[in-house]
């Protein structure tokens, strides 16, 4: 008899639904508008977060910089004779970086490594994420190991070339120069923000291709011993070389969010404006209502239903324009990240790292961003209608029927 007073309560609140269509309307318009904003930017905001988790596992531990006048300028190699005698390195191996243009606004990384240290030390990036040929070997020259995002580009190409292992790619030097190179290794890797667009070389090849001088190079990767604590190094390291600028693993995981996700907070702050409109919205309807539903309320109390019921009804009410909004809203947000690439949001969000994201934009959907939609979809939403259903529902029936 129980269950069967709760779907009769359950029924009668999804008629009022219906009933009142305007005022649902309204509540699941706000709703499905504050949903699919906040949906947007937390499916990019995830992405992007799991997409630097993974980079920074692909990367050394530390990495070592030098700056000039407040900028990033080269640094000699032997500079790693002593990052390599610091208590707590296992390996400082040097590397030669940068971006090079492909046509059609594309920039790929070219990195410029000594395949003999990575060779020598286990999980360094690169080594253990290859998905087709091989790795570098320390004679090799003029061979490269890339992404999976340059094979992708060649292939939608005009010409619609078809990359793979022993392919011959020619790259545009920093002097305008082809420089031709044998494709030996492609990487297949999770992150779109790291290796998608890397090309790998040799030191030289990287040198002649960017114009970086012998005897320097354009940062130092460092990887820690086992069981070593990573600050603690990063701080020796600091000490010992006070013209260097080092940036752990951690420091370069904020970096790297700074950069891709800067601007979510602005969205976030629209998005809670947008939440409040909703919330004043659905109280303000329910609070002064028409009086066709406040005589609803004194009907109801008239023909025995108790104060119990009426905020049942109301909270049932609440929970099918809440969950109808929020889904609507997380759908839309499915389609217009995943399908159309989020237009207009992405280039705010990302602002010019987007021209870097050559794969497209970093995307995930997780439990927990789903929990936090709905959670905030239906518990203001309840609050605020149930709050003057109470009102209404423990005032007498014959006061409220006369409209006092």
């Amino acid at each position: 008899m129980g269950v069967h007073r709760h779907v009769n309560l359950a029924s009668y609140a999804l008629g009022n639904v219906l009933k009142y269509r305007v005022r649902s309307t309204a509540v699941i318009v706000a709703l499905i508008l504050s949903t699919t904003l906040l949906c947007s930017v937390q499916f990019i905001h995830d992405g992007v977060v799991q997409d630097v988790t993974y980079s920074m596992e692909e990367g050394p531990d530390i990495i070592l910089q030098r700056l000039g006048g407040g900028r990033q300028v080269p640094l000699p190699v032997s500079w790693c004779d002593n990052i390599s005698r610091t208590r707590g390195v296992r390996m400082a191996t040097p590397r030669v970086w940068g971006y090079i243009d492909v046509g059609s606004g594309y920039l790929f990384t070219v990195t410029g490594i000594n395949a003999s240290d990575y060779g020598s030390a286990f999980g360094a990036v690169g080594t253990d994420i290859i998905g087709d040929g091989r790795f570098l070997s320390s004679n090799d020259t003029r061979k490269i190991v890339i992404g999976q995002g340059i094979v992708d580009m060649m292939a939608a190409s005009a010409a619609s070339v078809q990359i793979h292992v022993g392919s011959k790619l020619s790259l545009i030097a920093y002097d305008d120069q082809l420089v031709e190179f044998e494709v030996v290794g492609v990487f297949s890797s999770k992150s779109k923000i790291f290796s998608y667009d890397l090309i790998i070389t040799d030191m030289d090849s990287a040198r002649r291709l960017l114009g970086v001088e012998n005897g320097t190079c354009t940062d130092i990767a460092v990887w820690i011993e086992p069981g070593r604590d990573l600050n603690s190094v990063a701080f020796r390291l600091d000490n010992a070389m006070p013209e260097a600028r080092v940036l752990t693993r951690d420091a370069l995981r904020d970096i790297a969010l700074q950069t891709y996700g800067g601007r979510a907070g602005i969205i976030d702050l629209l998005w809670v404006v947008l939440i409040m409109t909703v919330v004043m919205l659905a109280f303000t309807v329910s609070s002064a209502g028409s009086d066709e539903a406040r005589r609803e309320v004194g009907l109801l109390k008239a023909l025995g239903f108790d104060t119990v019921d009426v905020l049942e009804i109301r909270m049932f009410e609440s929970m099918v324009l809440s969950l109808l909004g929020a889904s609507l809203g997380v759908s839309i947000a499915i389609v217009y990240d995943f399908v159309l690439g989020a237009p207009l949001l992405a280039g705010y969000l990302l602002g010019w790292n987007l021209v870097l994201l050559n794969g497209g934009i970093p995307l995930l959907i997780t439990p927990s961003a789903l929990f936090m939609v709905y959670a905030v979809a239906i518990v203001p939403v309840l609050v605020a209608t149930v709050v003057p259903a109470w009102k209404n529902a423990i005032t007498e029936p014959d006061i409220v029927l006369r409209g006092v």
